[in-house]
C-alpha cells in the first residue's frame, strides 16, 4: 500500500505562498510580526485588527536596516498604511486571517498553520536544550517496558495492550531521538563558538568549562557510561523477531482494526509499519550515537588546534619577535639603520639569500616591465648562447625524434601495404631506432594521412591486457635493442 508524499500532504493543508515570507528579504520583519501577533492573541488566537495593526508598525520601526519591497509598502510613507499593506501579505501567505464581524467590529485571526511554524522557528532558533536530564529517564522506562515478557503474550483478554504499549513505545523513542538531535546541535553550536575564540583562556573554558559540564554530556554518559546501547541493542533483535512472527502481526493487526476501524489489509499493513517503525527507531539510537561521538571528537581536536595556534603560532612566536625588536631598539637607541651594515649579525637567517634595504632603497619600488625577447635569427648569432647552425640542428633532432601520426604511416604502409591487414609485432623486427619510433607511434595513434593523401586507420591491440597482475607472463618482443610488450596492429583502412 503506497502512502502519499509528504509534498502532497503538505500542499493539501497550505498554500504554496505559505513560506513565501521566509524567503523575502524583510523576512525577520515576518517572522518577529508572527511570534508579537501570535503572543498577544493568546490562546483565544484573535485580537482586534487595530491592535494588530500597532503592532506590526512596532516590530516595522524596529527593523530601521531592512528595506521593504514595493507590494509590502516601500513606497507609502504613512507608516500604518505600510503596516496595513505587510498585514495584507500576512494574510496572503495565510499566516493571519483578517475577520470583519461588522461596521466597526474587525478582529485579526491566528491561521492554524502558524503556530505549528513558529513552534519549528523557536526549535531551530534554540541554542539550550532544556529537557536532556530526562533523557536517561525516557530510554529506561522504554527499556523496562519492553523487556516485559508479557508485552507481547498472545493471550485472551489482553486485545488493545500490544498497540497501546507499542504506541506509548514509539512516542518516547521519538521524544528521546529528538534529544539525541538537540545535542548535535549543541555540539555544533560549540564548535562554532570555539572558531571565534579571541584567547586562550576562551578556548579552554569552552573545552572545559562549558562544554565538558554542559547538559548534553547527560544523554552521552547515559548511552556510554549506563549501558543503554547494550539493552537497546538487544531489544532491537527481540523486535526484529517479533516483527518476522505471523502471530504477532496478525494479533497487532486485530487490535488495529478494533481500535481504528481499519480494513484487514489496512490493519495488516500498519501492524507491519509499527513493528518495523519500533526497530528502526532502537536502531537509530546507535547511529546518533556514534554521530555525537565523530562531532565530540571533531570538537576536541578543533579546540586543540585553536589553542595551539593561539599560543603558538598567534601568540608565544610574535611577542619573542616583538621583544627582540625592543631589545635591539633599546641596544642602538639614537642610531640609524645604516650603521649596523658592517657589524656582525646576531643570528644566521634560514633564508638562502637576504638583503637589507636601508634609505630610499627601502621605499617601495615602481616595477618594470621587462621588454620582450628577440627571437629573430641573424647571420653573426648576437646576444645568443648559440648560433643559427646548433640552434638549427637541435631543432632537426627533435623533429626526428617526435612521434607523429606521418612516420606511423609510413611504417604501417610498409608492413601492411593492402588496406585491410593484420600483423603483429613478433612478425617483424625494427632495424634501428627510426624504425622504433615509427613503431611507437603506430602505438600511440589510430589515424593518420599517408604519402598519397588517402587516410589510413588502424586499431592496436595487446593481449597483455588481462594479464595486468602478472607482469612475468606478458611476452615481449626485441626491437632495435629494445624489449616492447607484444602488441597487434589491425589495418582497417
Amino acid at each position: 500500500m503506497s502512502e502519499a508524499s509528504l509534498s502532497r500532504k503538505l500542499l493539501a493543508n497550505v498554500s504554496q505562498e505559505f513560506f513565501r515570507p521566509l524567503s523575502r528579504p524583510s523576512s525577520a520583519i515576518y517572522v518577529d510580526c508572527a511570534e508579537r501577533l501570535a503572543e498577544e492573541a493568546g490562546e483565544a488566537g484573535r485580537l482586534p485588527h487595530a491592535d494588530a495593526i500597532a503592532i506590526i508598525r512596532e516590530v516595522i520601526s524596529a527593523h530601521p536596516d531592512i528595506k521593504l519591497e514595493d507590494d509590502e509598502g516601500a513606497n507609502m510613507r504613512d507608516a500604518r498604511q505600510r503596516a496595513g499593506q505587510l498585514f495584507n501579505r500576512l494574510c496572503d501567505a495565510r499566516w493571519m486571517e483578517d475577520q470583519q464581524l461588522g461596521l466597526h467590529e474587525r478582529y485579526a485571526l491566528i491561521s492554524p498553520g502558524l503556530r505549528p511554524l513558529l513552534r519549528m522557528l523557536r526549535d531551530l532558533a534554540e541554542d539550550e536544550i532544556a529537557e536532556l536530564k530526562t533523557f536517561a529517564d525516557t530510554l529506561k522506562g522504554v527499556c523496562n517496558t519492553l523487556e516485559k515478557t508479557d508485552v507481547f503474550l498472545l493471550e485472551v483478554g489482553q486485545e488493545g495492550q500490544m498497540r497501546s504499549v507499542l504506541s506509548d513505545v514509539t512516542a518516547r523513542l521519538e521524544h528521546a531521538i529528538v534529544q539525541l538531535h538537540g545535542v548535535e546541535k549543541l555540539i555544533a553550536i560549540f564548535d562554532r563558538k570555539q572558531r571565534l575564540s579571541d584567547t586562550p583562556a576562551e578556548t579552554l573554558r569552552l573545552l572545559y568549562a562549558e562544554f565538558g559540564v554542559g547538559q548534553h554530556m547527560v544523554c552521552y554518559d547515559s548511552l556510554r557510561r549506563g549501558g543503554l546501547l547494550p539493552r537497546i541493542q538487544a531489544l532491537r533483535l527481540q523486535m526484529a523477531d517479533h516483527r518476522d512472527n505471523p502471530l504477532v502481526r496478525e494479533q497487532l493487526a486485530q487490535d488495529l482494526q478494533l481500535h481504528y476501524s481499519y480494513d484487514p489489509s489496512e490493519a495488516y499493513h500498519h501492524s507491519e509499519k509499527m513493528l518495523r517503525n519500533v526497530e528502526r527507531k532502537l536502531a537509530s539510537i546507535r547511529l546518533i550515537a556514534e554521530s555525537i561521538d565523530a562531532r565530540m571528537a571533531s570538537f576536541n581536536h578543533l579546540s586543540l588546534q585553536r589553542y595551539r595556534y593561539q599560543t603558538e603560532l598567534r601568540g608565544r612566536k610574535p611577542e619573542i619577535v616583538k621583544n627582540y625588536c625592543d631589545a635591539i631598539n633599546q641596544q642602538h637607541e639614537q642610531q640609524k639603520t645604516s650603521h649596523l651594515r658592517d657589524q656582525a649579525a646576531d643570528f644566521s637567517p634560514l633564508v638562502s639569500e637576504m638583503k637589507c634595504y636601508y634609505g630610499t632603497d627601502s621605499l617601495a619600488r615602481v616595477r618594470k616591465s621587462k621588454g620582450s625577447a628577440d627571437l629573430s635569427f641573424d647571420s653573426q648569432g648576437i646576444n645568443r648562447e648559440e648560433n643559427v647552425e646548433d640552434t638549427m640542428a637541435g631543432l632537426r633532432e627533435r623533429q626526428r625524434l617526435a612521434l607523429t601520426p606521418q612516420r606511423a604511416a609510413r611504417l604501417l604502409q610498409q608492413l601492411l601495404p593492402a588496406a585491410i591487414g593484420e600483423l603483429s609485432t613478433d612478425a617483424f623486427r625494427a632495424s634501428d631506432d627510426d624504425e622504433l619510433l615509427d613503431l611507437l607511434a603506430i602505438a600511440a595513434f589510430e589515424t593518420a594521412v599517408g604519402i598519397s593523401g588517402k587516410s589510413i586507420t588502424w586499431q592496436v591491440d595487446s593481449p597483455s591486457r588481462p594479464l595486468g597482475l602478472e607482469p612475468e607472463a606478458i611476452l615481449r618482443d626485441p626491437h632495435s635493442g629494445w624489449m616492447l610488450d607484444r602488441f597487434t596492429i589491425t589495418r582497417k583502412k
